[in-house]
């Protein structure tokens, strides 16, 4: 079965301070996947990863979804599994970690509304290679997010926590990570892969945090492949 009829199901969820056109590349790769603006981009958001977690699955029609997530997105991802496994088919984890702490220097800058705190964060996006403009873009959509969103979702990163049920995690998954990442290092993906019973890791040279908009191909050929072992068609 071909990789566009596997992605009907794919559901894409973004870091912190995102939105969903970060997969701009993997929607144009999987057209009839879904990549919503987490809730709260109008300035109200959730408290917490679970209340992401239950503003998107609420926000959605009923499905069983393979979720690939980025950061924040991965957190979330693996909160869904862990609550309602019935309804994940597969994990994607992307730049993810089973904890997640925040810099407490960005969280109090972010929180007095530091223009250097946001900018700080945001350098730390990308590997050394990164084109200006994806970063200059890049940069611009992070400035756009308001503080007190970008505050929101950075907590709900820092009190992310699932060392400890991981082992629970029973089904398929994907870990992608940039070689270059250093807001989720390479170790942090290497833990979840050797506690994931049966995952796979891929490495991505040439990459930071932001792997899916640095190497967008590599990125596609790993999600593809993974789809293509999955087999079988995932309900919308």
């Amino acid at each position: 079965m071909s990789a566009l009829v596997l992605g009907d199901g794919l559901l894409f969820l973004h870091g912190a301070g995102g939105r969903g056109l970060v997969w701009q590349h993997q929607m144009l790769a999987f057209p009839r996947s879904r990549a919503p603006d987490l809730p709260g981009r109008d300035g109200a958001p959730p408290e917490g990863v679970d209340e992401y977690m239950e503003a998107v699955r609420t926000a959605l029609p009923p499905a069983r979804r393979v979720i690939a997530g980025h950061s924040l997105g991965s957190a979330i991802a693996m909160r869904w599994a862990l609550a309602y496994p019935d309804e994940v088919r597969g994990l994607i984890l992307v730049g993810a970690g089973a904890k997640m702490r925040v810099n407490p220097v960005w969280l109090d800058g972010i929180a007095r509304r530091e223009v250097a705190a946001i900018e700080e964060f945001g350098s730390w996006w990308f590997g050394s290679g990164a084109d200006v403009r994806l970063r200059e873009k890049s940069l611009a959509l992070l400035r756009a997010t308001p503080p007190a969103v970008l505050l929101a979702d950075l907590r709900a990163s820092d009190g992310f926590d699932v060392m400890a049920e991981l082992g629970r995690l029973e089904l398929p998954a994907l870990i992608l990570c940039g070689a270059e990442d250093r807001l989720t290092p390479v170790k942090f993906s290497r833990y979840l892969h050797e506690h994931i019973r049966g995952s796979t890791l891929e490495i991505v040279e040439g990459a930071g945090h932001m792997v899916m908009l640095e190497q967008p191909q590599a990125t596609n050929a790993a999600i593809r492949a993974f789809l293509e072992r999955l087999g079988g068609g995932i309900t919308t």
